[in-house]
């Protein structure tokens, strides 16, 4: 590699600093910066009205920003050098109702050097019985399909995806997890914002989570997770067995199993060992991504 070439490897996908961004008299950005690293998923969580959209409108170009900057592999954010390395999911999807999706892939990848063989896009995405036909009667979950295969269709270097499966069926939702894991881990960067907490956590590498414009909280869901200080535990026993009082304080029963979220989980099962002979199947685990932030947010940790 000369040294041109790892210069260049080394720019960041995405690098923004100090983002702002007013609608009038309301703050929709406040300083917020970010970086996504090549072969790297981001995902950006928030509320509704976090902020979310406005920063992705910035990043990809569409609007400007009021104070700050944004750079895609080292070009203004905007620029026509910028744009020729991303694709982008938009939320809401819109194609011409006469043609087909193969039509739409087609016309797109011949815009590019390098696109994607569109019969990869095809079995990605399940678009095998929809591919020739007119898009006038698709669902929205059919259309979204579509929307997904065209963001990849140029191979890009960066995705931008803003909630990229909203509308689509579990098994949609599942082939979009495989293809944007399979599409970082072979380089690619990605950036997304979703409602599906499970789909951030099985994708992204790193989190940045957002409140009113302003950045509450930003790592891996390991070091989350450590911040957080909580993991779940819970057990069974049978159904003629009684818990001691203070287990009865701490745990909680939801059918057949009791369980609880503690910062003590190690010495909880300690003493459940100690005091509950009849005790069965105990689990301690870690809150999944939902879970811990719920659990920092009440506690005011974020």
């Amino acid at each position: 590699m000369d040294a041109t070439t790892s210069r260049t490897a080394m720019v960041p996908a995405i690098n923004a600093r100090d983002l702002g961004k007013r609608f009038g008299a309301i703050e929709a950005l406040a300083d917020l910066s970010l970086e996504l690293r090549r072969g790297e998923a981001l995902g950006l969580i928030g509320t509704n009205g976090a902020g979310k959209t406005t920063a992705l409108t910035l990043l990809q170009g569409l609007r400007r920003a009021d104070t700050g900057n944004a750079e895609i592999f080292g070009h203004p954010a905007g620029s026509v050098e910028a744009r020729r390395h991303i694709g982008i999911t938009p939320q809401n999807a819109d194609f011409p109702e006469q043609m087909s999706p193969r039509e739409v892939l087609t016309y797109a990848a011949a815009h590019f050097d390098r696109p994607k063989p569109v019969d990869e896009l095809v079995a990605a995405f399940g678009l095998e019985r929809l591919i020739d036909r007119r898009m006038g009667g698709f669902s929205g979950g059919e259309l979204r399909r579509v929307a997904l295969a065209l963001a990849f269709v140029g191979n890009p270097e960066l995705v931008f995806a803003d909630e990229p499966t909203a509308g689509l069926d579990t098994g949609g939702q599942d082939m979009f997890k495989a293809y944007a894991r399979s599409y970082v881990d072979n380089g690619g960067s990605l950036l997304l914002t979703s409602h599906h907490w499970d789909e951030i956590e099985h994708i992204c590498d790193r989190i940045v989570m957002i409140d009113r414009g302003r950045r509450l909280l930003e790592g891996t869901l390991d070091d989350i997770r450590h911040k957080a200080g909580r993991n779940r535990i819970s057990f069974t026993v049978p159904a003629k067995a009684s818990l001691p009082p203070w287990a009865r304080e701490h745990f909680q029963r939801s059918g057949n199993r009791w369980s609880a979220i503690s910062a003590e989980s190690d010495a909880l099962a300690r003493r459940l060992i100690a005091d509950l002979p009849a005790l069965q199947e105990l689990h301690i685990e870690p809150l999944d991504l939902k879970e811990t932030v719920a659990q920092m947010q009440m506690e005011r940790t974020i």
